[in-house]
């Protein structure tokens, strides 16, 4: 409970391990929880306030550690809260790839040591009292080194000194009176290194720009890849639409909100399903856009719509209808991305969940080719 209380501590110091620590869990954390929680808007908001409140307090604690401008606490909250924020809204697995700005803002804060020597720990000198994890500390060298008693009274050495202390809040905490020596610090030295260095410098603006470059074009290539399924209706591609019963269907995945996938000699993908019993066996034909229109797209909860080849109706075994919706080998990837990064589908006015679809996906090698993370 102190080790938590010491995250959301306004006053006190953080050396430069634990803000490390803190940042370096906060971004694994999230990024874990927002793939967890793609699609739900709400949770995915409050996982970011709460983490960038609490990298923001680890910010000024080490600024309070380092003796800077309090100016230099926006610099990594902030700009992870944007970069989180562009991830969430996003849903693209590239944007992941943002994190290093607030990464290099932190690098920066990294390389100040501590303005003072203090006694830390667990990385913390403040007002929280941390005596429960100091006691183990003080156990473990007792155990190394033997302190032997002396009678020599004027030179005795007080383990408890009060000395070089500063009382918040009735909570005392080092404050240190012997300033660091930050001329054989490494951090402080790379900093120095680098802002005297124009062609470090030009580097590393360059390595952001082909990051971010990369990023862009990513987004670009998803964006067109959705909007090739409008092209997807075009007569050269159409010849595969009147999907025959006796067509060869391969490599049958059956998914958990029972439906099945399969896979045609040209590697489009089917969705297979129980169906009511209807009067036409084919249900939805994109060669001559007639039929049911509910069957000409499947819809997810987000992102744009997929076109169906042809939607017909199967006996199987002779007593149950099936669907069985066709879809281009063009929209293959796509099709099978949004299956394993959405949350539900609709299709023939049928609704779908797709809650541990990336996992069904990611166990069968034929259609994980097409899953990116």
């Amino acid at each position: 409970m102190q080790f938590l209380k010491s995250l959301f501590c306004l006053q006190g110091f953080d050396n430069r391990t634990r803000f490390s620590a803190i940042f370096t869990a906060i971004t694994i954390i999230f990024i874990m929880l927002a793939s967890a929680f793609t699609g739900k808007l709400v949770i995915s908001i409050v996982l970011l306030l709460l983490f960038s409140f609490v990298l923001a307090l680890a910010s000024l604690r080490r600024l309070h550690d380092a003796k800077l401008n309090k100016n230099w606490l926006f610099a990594p909250s902030l700009a992870f809260a944007i970069v989180a924020l562009i991830i969430i809204l996003s849903e693209q697995h590239s944007s992941y790839y943002l994190l290093i700005i607030p990464t290099i803002c932190s690098a920066v804060l990294l390389t100040y040591p501590s303005a003072v020597k203090r006694n830390f720990t667990l990385g913390y000198d403040g007002p929280v009292d941390m005596k429960e994890y100091q006691q183990e500390t003080h156990l473990g060298k007792e155990a190394k080194f033997r302190i032997e008693p002396t009678l020599v009274g004027d030179n005795a050495i007080s383990l408890n000194s009060d000395e070089n202390s500063d009382n918040v809040n009735g909570e005392t905490y080092t404050q240190g009176a012997e300033p660091y020596n930050s001329q054989t610090d490494i951090g402080e030295l790379i900093r120095l290194k680098l802002l005297s260095n124009k062609k470090a410098q030009w580097l590393i603006a360059g390595f952001v720009g082909i990051t971010l470059t990369g990023i862009a074009i990513s987004w670009l290539t998803n964006y067109l890849a959705v909007k090739d399924t409008d092209i997807s209706a075009d007569t050269s591609n159409i010849q595969t639409v009147n999907v025959e019963p006796s067509l060869t269907r391969t490599h049958p995945l059956i998914m958990p909100d029972n439906y099945t996938l399969y896979l045609s000699e040209h590697q489009g993908i089917t969705i297979n399903w129980q169906a009511d019993d209807v009067n036409n066996s084919l249900l939805w034909s994109q060669l001559t856009a007639q039929g049911d229109e509910s069957c000409k797209e499947i819809s997810f909860n987000k992102g744009d719509p997929i076109r169906t080849l042809s939607v017909q109706v199967e006996q199987e075994s002779g007593v149950n209808n099936a669907y069985f919706a066709s879809f281009s080998p063009l929209d293959s990837q796509t099709l099978i991305q949004a299956l394993a990064f959405r949350s539900n589908f609709t299709l023939c006015g049928y609704n779908f969940s797709l809650k541990g679809s990336q996992a069904a996906l990611a166990q069968n090698a034929q259609y994980a080719q097409w899953v990116n993370y």
